[in-house]
C-alpha cells in the first residue's frame, strides 16, 4: 500500500485540474478574442469600400483616397492616370476643393474580396469608373492585443493556482483534522487504552462511515483478542486437568508395582507363600484396572481433541434397533437397572452415523448409571413431529441444576469431583461433539420439561435430537 501524504495527493489533483480548465479558457478566449479583432478589422474594411462607393464620382481621387485613410486604414487608388495614395489629415479648406470628378455610369458595384497579406489585412474594390480601391490594414494591434491578453492570463492563472494551492492546503488541514483523531486514538489503543472509541456523531458521511468502521474493526480485534485469551486459558486448563487426572491412575500403577517389590522382597525372607500370591494378585488386579483407566482416560483425551476433525458418515438409521442393541450389550441393563422404552421399526428412523450415536448412547447411558449410584435410568426413543428420531436418556439421581445444564458439555467438568466414580468429564462433552458432527443436537433438559416422555425419570435428562433421512 502507498502511503503518500493524502494532503499532498488532494492538493496536487486539485491544482492539476485547475490548471487544465485556466489553460482550457485561456485557449478558447485566445482563439475566440484573435476571430473577434480580425472579424473586426475586416467589418472596418467593408465598411470604408461601402463609403468610397458612395463617394465615387463626387469627389476627386485624391480626396476620396483621403478621406478613406483612418486610423489603422491605408487607402490606394489605381485611376488611368495614376496611383494615389490617401493623406491622413484634416478636409481641405476654403477655396481649395477639388473639381468633381464625372459621375460614373450606372453599373452594379463589384463585390469586394478581402485577402490576408502576411501581416496585413487588404480589400479590393473596383469602382464604376473602372478604378481599382485597395484598403489596407495592419493585424499587428491585434497581435499586440493577443499578446498582452497571454501574458496576463498567464501571470493571473499562475497566481490564482498559488493561492489555491495555499487555501486548499489550509482549508484541507482543517477537514482532515479526524483523521489526525484517529490516528492518535489508535496510538492511544496500541499504548493500553483499549476502552477508546472514536463515537462519530454522523454515520452517513465519508468520514462517519470511516470512524464508524474503525470501530466496529476495534470491537472485532477485541473480540478476537477476548477469544484468543479465553482459548489460552482453556488450553492451560485443559492440560492441567487432563494432567491431574492421568497422575491418579499412574499413582495407582506406580504404587501397585512397588507393592509387588516389596512382596518379592518378602519372598526371599522365608514368607508364607499363599499370603504372597494373594497380594501380588491384588496388586496385579490393581495396575491393571487403573492402566485401563489411564488408557480410557487417553482415548478420551485424544477423541476429544479430534471432535472437530471428525467425518460423519450418514445414512438411515434405525434408532430404536440401534439403543436396544447398546442396552442389551451393557452388564448393567441386564441387571435390570436401565428401563428401555424404545419404538419398532421404521417408526424413529434418523439420517446419522450409527458408530457416532452407539458411542452417544454409551456415554449417556453410563453417565446416567453413575450418577444414578443404585437407582435406575430409562432409556426412550421416540419420534418428533418435524421426524428424525429422540433419545431421552433419564435417571433418579440428584440431577443437573438449571446454571449447570450446559457447563456440564465443556471438556473436563465433573459436578460432583469428589465422588471418586472413575469420570473424567469427557463424555458429555465427546457425545455433543459427535451428535452434533452428524446434524443432531444434544442437550441437558429440565426433567419436567414440556414434551419429554411421561415416564422420564426426576433426575438428569439428556435429549438427543436426530435429523430425518433425505426424502423421508
Amino acid at each position: 500500500m502507498r502511503t503518500v501524504s493524502l494532503r499532498r495527493r488532494v492538493v496536487l489533483s486539485a491544482i492539476a485540474v485547475l490548471a487544465l480548465l485556466l489553460v482550457a479558457v485561456g485557449v478558447f478566449v485566445d482563439l475566440s478574442l484573435g476571430a473577434r479583432l480580425r472579424s473586426d478589422a475586416e467589418g472596418r474594411l467593408r465598411q470604408l469600400t461601402a463609403l468610397a462607393v458612395q463617394l465615387d464620382g463626387t469627389v476627386d481621387a485624391q480626396t476620396l483616397a483621403d478621406r478613406l485613410t483612418t486610423a489603422g486604414a491605408l487607402a490606394t487608388l489605381d485611376t488611368s492616370s495614376g496611383t494615389v495614395v490617401g493623406r491622413p489629415g484634416p478636409p481641405p479648406g476654403p477655396g481649395t476643393a477639388p473639381a468633381p470628378r464625372p459621375a460614373p455610369t450606372a453599373a452594379a458595384a463589384a463585390p469586394v474580396t478581402v485577402r490576408r497579406a502576411g501581416d496585413d489585412l487588404v480589400a479590393r474594390q473596383e469602382l464604376a469608373g473602372g478604378d481599382v480601391l485597395e484598403l489596407s490594414t495592419s493585424l499587428a494591434p491585434v497581435q499586440e492585443a493577443l499578446d498582452r491578453f497571454r501574458v496576463l492570463m498567464t501571470t493571473g492563472s499562475l497566481a490564482g493556482l498559488l493561492l489555491a494551492a495555499v487555501v486548499l492546503h489550509l482549508l484541507l488541514g482543517r477537514a482532515l483534522r479526524p483523521l489526525d483523531t484517529m490516528t492518535a486514538t489508535a496510538r492511544s489503543i496500541a499504548g493500553g487504552d483499549r476502552g477508546r472509541r472514536l463515537s462519530p456523531d454522523r454515520q452517513d458521511t465519508e468520514l462517519g462511515r470511516a470512524a464508524t468502521a474503525f470501530d466496529a474493526m476495534l470491537e472485532d480485534l477485541e473480540g478476537a483478542e477476548r477469544q484468543a485469551t479465553d482459548a489460552r486459558d482453556r488450553l492451560q486448563q485443559f492440560l492441567s486437568d487432563a494432567a491431574h487426572e492421568l497422575r491418579t491412575p499412574l499413582a495407582g500403577v506406580t504404587a501397585a508395582a512397588e507393592e509387588l517389590l516389596l512382596d518379592t522382597s518378602a519372598a526371599e525372607d522365608g514368607s508364607d507363600g499363599g499370603a504372597l500370591r494373594e497380594r501380588r494378585e491384588r496388586s496385579a488386579v490393581r495396575i491393571v484396572r487403573e492402566a485401563r483407566r489411564a488408557s480410557r482416560l487417553v482415548t478420551d483425551l485424544l477423541t476429544a481433541s479430534r471432535l472437530e476433525e471428525v467425518a460423519a458418515q450418514l445414512a438411515p438409521v434405525d434408532v430404536g434397533a440401534l439403543v436396544r442393541g447398546v442396552l442389551d450389550a451393557s452388564p448393567s441393563a441386564g441387571a435390570g437397572r436401565v428401563e428401555v422404552a424404545a419404538a419398532a421399526g421404521a417408526i424413529a428412523v434418523a439420517d446419522a452415523d450409527a458408530g457416532h450415536v452407539r458411542q452417544v448412547v454409551e456415554n449417556l447411558v453410563g453417565n446416567a448409571l453413575r450418577a444414578a449410584g443404585t437407582g435406575r435410568v430409562r432409556v426412550e426413543v421416540a419420534r418428533p413431529a418435524v421426524g428424525g428420531a429422540r433419545v431421552v436418556v433419564s435417571d433418579d439421581g440428584p440431577g443437573v441444576p438449571p446454571a449447570e445444564r450446559e457447563r456440564v458439555f465443556d471438556r473436563l467438568v465433573r459436578l460432583d469431583p469428589a465422588r471418586g466414580d472413575g469420570g473424567a468429564g469427557l463424555g458429555l462433552s465427546i457425545a455433543r461433539g459427535l451428535a452434533e458432527a452428524g446434524g443432531g443436537h444434544l442437550r441437558c433438559a429440565a426433567p419436567g420439561e414440556p414434551g419429554l416422555p411421561t415416564g422420564t425419570l426426576p433426575g438428569a435428562v439428556f435429549v438427543l435430537d436426530l435429523p430425518v433421512p433425505p426424502g423421508a
